[in-house]
């Protein structure tokens, strides 16, 4: 009987994962992570649970194990396949207020992406898990601050404030208007809440009157606009 060609283990083994077995997709560390991250979106950080993945990929829970050690692993790789969704900063120090509201609003998109993670840095010690290769789009962004002449300590602020503002913008505004509560329409709130007593809110009755509501997207033009009258003042 002929002994088995010793190439033919190598081959084998570099044979990939079917994409589905049996109608289901196979489960990879990278789909458990966004299995949970859907759940953080919907629910937010409490709701994430290995049991809760699990049905949501239609396994149990103890099938999760071949992929994570435990939640604390699914954690990390949760916060490494967000930011492995992070769009690369191009950032121009020659057109720099052009490109740096170009960068603002892919970051913001990553941002609505990625609902429920800010809440779950709050919970949860997620420090751990940073590494250079993620920090890599921040340090890019002190560099193009850098690049201004912005001095480290204004750098630092341009960096900090920019991140706050994109970030609080997405994880309030957009948050508010991409999943807002049942029966509520966001577009439809003016400030002034509809059983109010005339003229004890005079200024919000004002803007109610004589402003129109604008879109998040006209909202967060306004902010960049701010945002760089910022920048260029340390400049």
């Amino acid at each position: 009987m002929p002994l088995p060609d010793a190439t033919e283990e190598p081959a084998a083994r570099s044979r990939k994962r079917p994409e589905f077995r049996k109608g289901r997709p196979t489960l990879t560390r990278e789909r458990v992570a966004r299995a949970a991250l859907e759940i953080l979106g919907e629910a937010g950080p409490a709701e994430v649970t290995m049991r809760a993945v699990g049905a949501r990929l239609q396994v149990s829970p103890r099938a999760l194990y071949n992929y994570v050690a435990d939640r604390r692993d699914l954690l990390g790789e949760m916060v490494a396949v967000c930011q492995g969704d992070r769009p690369e900063p191009r950032l121009d120090a020659a057109r720099w207020q052009e490109s740096l509201r170009a960068y603002c609003r892919d970051l913001r998109s990553w941002y609505r992406a990625h609902p429920g993670m800010l809440a779950l840095a709050r919970a949860e010690d997620l420090t751990p898990f940073a590494s250079p290769d993620m920090l890599r789009a921040d340090d890019t962004l002190v560099g193009f601050f850098l690049d201004l002449g912005l001095s480290p300590q204004d750098a630092r602020r341009a960096w900090s404030i920019t991140v706050l503002q994109v970030a609080g913008f997405a994880e309030i505004w957009d948050a508010w208007h991409d999943r807002p509560p049942p029966g509520l329409d966001p577009a439809a709130w003016t400030g002034v809440p509809p059983d109010a007593v005339p003229a004890t809110l005079p200024h919000l009755e004002r803007l109610a009157a004589e402003s129109t509501v604008e879109s998040p997207d006209a909202l967060f033009e306004s902010v960049l606009t701010m945002l760089i009258a910022g920048v260029r003042a340390l400049v």
